[in-house]
Formats: structure tokens, C-alpha cells, sequence
């Protein structure tokens, strides 16, 4: 039922099993034996998939079961102690600041969970999230998705930083940074984002020398001596081999975002990690302002 609800809802085979987190063969197959099961056909397959009258009534009544279903399992489910699995999601500098203290609490309130981790970038854990790979995801960007609510649990700066052995200046005008070169963050991280709209905001054009995949291999490059780079605060101050550069009118900030699907019903697990998250969150924020 559920994957004939999506499908109705996506209008699309392959869209309803990335949202399901299933292939277009086994969406094809739910609804083959759905439409074995009634002996009617329940959709009209052409250019755009479109419920028949009969599709239309399963449709409205399933969604009614289902809705129901999922309000069961949470009222039974709030009833049991947080136990079992769960993935949750984390963009890569969330992951690295911010999910070893919530992991490390997490772990201590709850034993009885294992917990596991998956990294992507904001856009993977995004993805990762709708297809119901993960439960909850932590993302270092706004996210503005009807299906997905969410709320900021942390917000962080990031600093153009250069080489430690580069000539040290009180601080570097607007239009000198604007026209340097810059090794930033892959396209789909949210550090790549947050710096886009800093250097806009000072009408940077800026030439992208290199693009690379990981806060560490920014500074690593930095530190030979190649360009600027946009990297945490946390992170530049970790790292000696490179130091931060005062821009005159330049911030970058970004917030690190705590989403989850609205209409699906989240283990207590999940509840818990959620409520853990906002905590340790909030304390961090105190701790890094």
C-alpha cells in the first residue's frame, strides 16, 4: 500500500522508489501484485502515471490506513525504552565537530541502541534522508524541503585562512580578496555553500583554482603555499600549518541543521538521538561563542 500511495503521490515509478529507497523493478512489481490481488487496474501508465477510479479509491482509503498505521506504531513505540539500531545521517562537518560529543552521550544514556554514522555531503544526507536510509540527519545548511522539517541545533563560523609561512598581514581589503585564488570544497557541501555566499557578499567573482573533498585536504593544499581557503573556525585553529586571514567586511556563518521527516514515525531511538542532539547542540554553541 505504501508504495502505491507513493507512486500516485510522485506520479513517476522512479521517483516514488528513490523516495522509498527501492528500485523501479521492485516498485513495478508492488504494484503488479496489488493489481493481481483486486483484479482491476489500478493506474494508467503513459507519459505521466495518473490513478484510475479505481486507483483513486484505493488511494484515498489507503492513505487513511496508513496514516493509521503509522499512528499505532508510535503510540506502541512510545511505550518501549529506546533500544536496537539506528542510522542517522551527518554531513561531513557536523560529523567531524559536532556528532563525536552527541555519539559519545548518546551511547552513555542509551547502551542499548548501536548507533551507526553514515557521512555524505549536505546533498547526500538530504538524499539519504528522503529514501529513508537514515532517520535523522545533521547537515551544515538551511534545508527547504515540504517533506522534511528541521531546526538549527548549532551554528559555526568559517575563516579564510593561507599558508602559516605566507606574509603576515594586519588584515586584507574586500577588493584584494575578492580577486584572489581559492581552493574551496566540492560542489553539494555546505561549506562550499556557506563560502559562495560569503564571497557574493563582497562581490567576489572568485577564481577556483581547486575543488577538494574534505576540510583537510583544503589545508593541506593551503599550506604548500596554493591560494585561500574557506575551512571551520575549530578546524583552522586545530591546525598550526595554516592561519586565519581577517577580511575587512567578510562572515561566514552557517548553521548546522537538524532534519527529519515529517510524516514518518520515528523510532524512540531516534526521539532520543534527537533530543541528545539539540542538547549537546546547544552546549557546543556556548562552548565555541
Amino acid at each position: 500500500m505504501r508504495v502505491f500511495v507513493a507512486v500516485v503521490e510522485e506520479e513517476s515509478f522512479s521517483a516514488a522508489g528513490h523516495r522509498l529507497g527501492m528500485s523501479q523493478p521492485a516498485v513495478s512489481n508492488h504494484l503488479h501484485t496489488l493489481e493481481t490481488r483486486f483484479g482491476v487496474e489500478l493506474l494508467c501508465r503513459g507519459k505521466h502515471i495518473s490513478p484510475t477510479p479505481a486507483g483513486e479509491c484505493l488511494a484515498s482509503r489507503a492513505k487513511k490506513l496508513l496514516e493509521e498505521t503509522d499512528s499505532l506504531e508510535a503510540e506502541m513505540a512510545s511505550h518501549a525504552a529506546p533500544r536496537g539500531s539506528l542510522v542517522v545521517g551527518a554531513s561531513s562537518t557536523p560529523a567531524e565537530f559536532l556528532m563525536p560529543k552527541v555519539a559519545a552521550e548518546f551511547s552513555a544514556r542509551y547502551p542499548e541502541v548501536s548507533l551507526e554514522l553514515k557521512v555524505y555531503d549536505s546533498e547526500g544526507a538530504v538524499r539519504a534522508l528522503l529514501a529513508r536510509e537514515v532517520e535523522a540527519a545533521v547537515v551544515g545548511c538551511a534545508i527547504e524541503n515540504p517533506r522534511l522539517e528541521s531546526r538549527t541545533v548549532e551554528e559555526e563560523t568559517l575563516v579564510p585562512v593561507v599558508s602559516s609561512g605566507r606574509e603576515r598581514l594586519p588584515e586584507m581589503s574586500a577588493e584584494e580578496f575578492a580577486s584572489s585564488s581559492f581552493v574551496l570544497r566540492e560542489r553539494g557541501s555546505a561549506t562550499r555553500l556557506a563560502a559562495e555566499k560569503g564571497l557574493a557578499a563582497v562581490r567576489a567573482s572568485p577564481n577556483i583554482l581547486m575543488e577538494l573533498g574534505s576540510n583537510g585536504a583544503v589545508a593541506g593544499v593551503v599550506a604548500a603555499g596554493v591560494g585561500i581557503g574557506v575551512v571551520p573556525e575549530r578546524f583552522a585553529a586545530a591546525h598550526p600549518e595554516v592561519r586565519e586571514v581577517p577580511v575587512e567586511g567578510l562572515s561566514f556563518r552557517r548553521p548546522f541543521v537538524l532534519a527529519t521527516e515529517k510524516r514518518r514515525s520515528l523510532s524512540p531511538a531516534a526521539k532520543a538521538f534527537i533530543e541528545t542532539c539539540v542538547q549537546i547542540g546547544k552546549n557546543v554553541g556556548k562552548e565555541s561563542g
